[in-house]
């Protein structure tokens, strides 16, 4: 695959997270609430899920080493968590900007719902913003994770194959 192409399919994952975070507003804002019910439990994760594990199996069947992969494909993950930081650890309420904020949190948010169901057991009593922090990073992880589980499984059918 094209490095090009890498580079923008990498950014689904985020088109996808503002895509899934506009649908539940909407439907939040007087919309439909049976939308916000599918997307955010039948559609959000799988697909993210299946994306990732589809280019990591793309990447795998490639003649491209497993570095340069992984990097082309979760740039946008390292770009939104140094902007999520910058925006939510040293940016004050009221100077943050609603569009850099977006775009800290876009990549991380399907799988948000398991990172923090992973986060809530050491939260305690309330949710802080360490524990948003965390489960931002963990969710970003798990996108890595599965696409790196995609990309050994192209690697194994590729070599099978051969």
């Amino acid at each position: 695959m094209k490095t090009w192409k890498l580079l923008l399919l990498a950014l689904v994952p985020g088109l996808w997270g503002w895509l899934c975070n506009w649908l539940v507003s909407m439907s939040l804002t007087g919309g439909n609430g049976f939308l916000f019910m599918v997307v955010y439990y039948l559609l959000q994760a799988p697909a993210a899920i299946v994306f990732c594990l589809w280019l990591g199996r793309r990447c795998g069947r490639s003649e491209r080493g497993y570095p340069a992969c992984l990097l082309l494909t979760q740039w946008p993950s390292l770009v939104s968590f140094a902007l999520y930081v910058w925006q939510f650890w040293f940016v004050t309420d009221e100077a943050r900007s609603s569009l850099l904020a977006l775009l800290g949190q876009a990549p991380s948010i399907p799988l948000t719902h398991f990172a923090a169901c992973l986060v809530l057991p050491f939260s305690g009593d309330s949710w802080l913003q360490a524990d948003s922090t965390a489960a931002t990073a963990i969710s970003l992880v798990l996108l890595a994770v599965l696409f790196s589980l995609g990309f050994w499984w192209g690697r194994r059918s590729r070599s099978s194959a051969s």
